[in-house]
């Protein structure tokens, strides 16, 4: 059984960052931190991140600043941004480095975290991505764009001042912010879109140079391949592996932005980051017979 540790890591301002750390078993070979999705809470990747500690992996999950267990202000008088969401991801990256600097530092990211990801230092030995894209509403195809359009332009800020935040029975799920909704609504809007506002953010998604595998599917509707590519265009240091994944091909009904990481993903997707982390050297290469026995023990199926 592996270990799990609730703590809490201070952002710049001192404000509790609430985080999880699952320990493997044994002595780690590597560490995991995973960097969420806007308004997911940590808890969705439990499992996935039981997954890696059951491998040999040292796994960090957290909340950004105004979710989950990192909520620690009255939604409505929070003036938290989703550039202190940078921070909150820089702080717990450095956090988490300086805690075992020895060994492999793997940054995981999802959505908005893959977009960060290279970003932050101290730098991580490799990166993966599932679902990371430019969130530019412009390259989604019609009528979809027009559609986010209104809602970046039009919904979100309307909202936000009637309401003080985002609720989350908009769409979302997780209540936002108001600053968080409001500026990613303006970045959204924007072709290059972070980078409108964070523009000293170029130079470093250019300068990481390392492994990367970016995990993507043709039924995601919040990453369409030309934002992915955005993306991807920007890390020119990255020596990027990229699997686009037809769900027709696979025996799973559906992924879309969220489903990489459900216990019915396991037993055909997990394994592809799995092997990943064996060619970088994160984590031996299992045989089948330990792998098969592996899956098992987890409870795949």
């Amino acid at each position: 059984m592996v270990r799990v540790d609730e703590l809490e890591i201070p952002a710049l301002d001192g404000r509790p960052l609430g985080a999880v750390l699952i320990h493997p078993t044994a002595e780690a070979r590597a560490q995991v931190v995973i960097h969420g999705a806007t308004a997911v809470p940590q808890r969705f990747y439990r499992d996935w991140a039981t997954h890696l500690a059951e491998r040999g992996v040292a796994v960090l999950t957290y909340d950004y600043r105004g979710i989950g267990r990192s909520r620690t202000l009255p939604i409505a008088a929070d003036r938290v941004t989703m550039s202190d969401w940078i921070d909150d991801a820089r702080v717990v990256q450095r956090w988490f480095a300086a805690r075992r600097p020895a060994l492999p530092l793997v940054a995981v990211g999802h959505s908005f975290g893959g977009q960060i990801a290279a970003t932050l230092l101290p730098a991580a030995d490799a990166i993966i991505t599932v679902g990371a894209q430019s969130g530019y509403v412009g390259g989604h195809d019609s009528p979809r764009k027009h559609w986010l359009s209104a809602v970046m332009r039009g919904l979100i800020p309307a909202m936000t001042r009637g309401f003080g935040h985002l609720p989350g029975w908009a769409g979302l799920g997780e209540d936002l912010p108001a600053g968080v909704a409001q500026q990613w609504a303006r970045w959204c809007s924007h072709p290059e879109y972070l980078l409108s506002e964070l523009p000293q953010l170029r130079a470093r998604m250019a300068a990481w140079h390392g492994p990367m595998y970016a995990l993507t599917f043709d039924d995601d509707s919040f990453a369409p391949l030309a934002n992915v590519q955005w993306l991807h265009d920007r890390l020119v240091g990255a020596s990027i592996e990229h699997e686009h994944l037809r769900v027709a091909a696979l025996e799973l009904d559906g992924v879309g932005h969220f489903g990489f990481f459900r216990r019915r993903a396991a037993s055909e997707l997990w394994p592809r980051v799995d092997d990943f982390l064996a060619r970088v050297g994160v984590v031996p290469i299992e045989d089948e017979c330990e792998r098969v026995l592996a899956d098992l023990q987890y409870g795949v199926g």
